[in-house]
């Protein structure tokens, strides 16, 4: 097929069940121009304790790699599928995160890889009827806080439901969120829809719909409120577990819980072999860079110049 430039790199995520996400590849692969594609699959491993279970530590382990190869013979079932419409096998990749929800796993991918262009489900296939809007809640969460230059199609039963059409005049991803839209982290998204970033309270205009929303100003007025700046304490989620301290290098442990890598890492070292957190024994000992909660914590020092850290 030649060589591919990265924004020809279609995505598509799946579920474990192939019966789940067939129609969603299916509907790919037949009406988007395929040069190159690439299989996403968010991996949420069994959480199990030995105390609560019954089972021993081996026993646990054992259970865990198996749940780990069900979702990688899915995805080789899914690139079977791709190479039997006609694809070549070496151009159909595979993306796989563990220890995320399925929402927010799909949100990091897309970070991680500056994904453009992503298909995925947006209900599952028996929930089908004309004229349905996105009704599941991982779909909902990724079409509102990926990053604005991805394009999206959201697929049910085989059929496109909603596009999310890609923006590439706002400037790096990371501009995507603001940093209002979130309570804490991703994990808990405001109801409402979030102030831009170069928004105040002080300048309102009526919105169409009868609500206010504040008129746009210049950036550098929010810069001159000092003293809320120094008073103001970072989010929760925006600090270590184990340091307290707000990160800056935030990675995600095999125990789901995001902690600053140096933390964490100390904490490995020392011959540590389960969660800081929960207390029970890590399936594995690597970490995921969290780039989307990175973005988060340098937007928010960005704007509290002059927080005490």
């Amino acid at each position: 097929m030649g060589e591919t430039l990265p924004n020809d790199v279609i995505y598509v995520a799946v579920n474990q069940d192939v019966r789940e996400s067939k129609s969603t590849l299916l509907w790919a692969l037949k009406t988007l121009p395929v040069k190159k594609l690439c299989l996403l699959h968010v991996h949420i491993p069994f959480s199990l304790n030995s105390s609560s279970c019954g089972l021993d530590e081996s026993e646990i382990d054992a259970i865990q790699e198996s749940e780990l190869k069900s979702s990688y013979d899915s995805l080789h079932k899914y690139r079977d599928l791709c190479t039997n419409k006609g694809v070549d096998e070496e151009d159909v990749d595979i993306s796989l995160i563990s220890g995320y929800g399925v929402g927010e796993g799909i949100v990091e991918l897309i970070y991680q890889n500056n994904i453009k262009k992503l298909v995925m489900g947006a209900a599952a296939d028996p929930h089908y009827s004309r004229g349905m809007s996105i009704t599941s809640r991982k779909a909902e969460y990724v079409s509102q806080y990926a990053p604005h230059c991805c394009k999206m199609w959201f697929i049910c039963k085989g059929k496109l439901i909603k596009t999310r059409e890609g923006r590439f005049d706002i400037g790096n991803p990371s501009d995507s969120y603001s940093l209002s839209e979130f309570d804490g982290f991703a994990q808990k998204p405001s109801k409402g829809r979030g102030r831009d970033d170069d928004e105040t309270d002080s300048h309102k205009e009526q919105h169409p719909g009868g609500i206010e929303t504040p008129k746009k100003v210049r950036k550098e007025d929010d810069m001159t409120k000092s003293n809320d700046s120094e008073t103001e304490s970072p989010p929760e989620d925006f600090l270590c577990p184990i340091s307290m301290e707000i990160m800056r290098d935030p990675n995600v442990a095999a125990d789901g819980f995001t902690y600053e890598e140096k933390e964490i890492r100390t904490w490995l070292n020392g011959g540590n072999d389960k969660s800081p957190i929960t207390g029970a024994r890590l399936a594995h000992r690597h970490l995921t860079p969290n780039y989307t909660l990175r973005s988060l914590i340098k937007d928010w020092l960005h704007h509290h110049p002059n927080y005490k850290h």
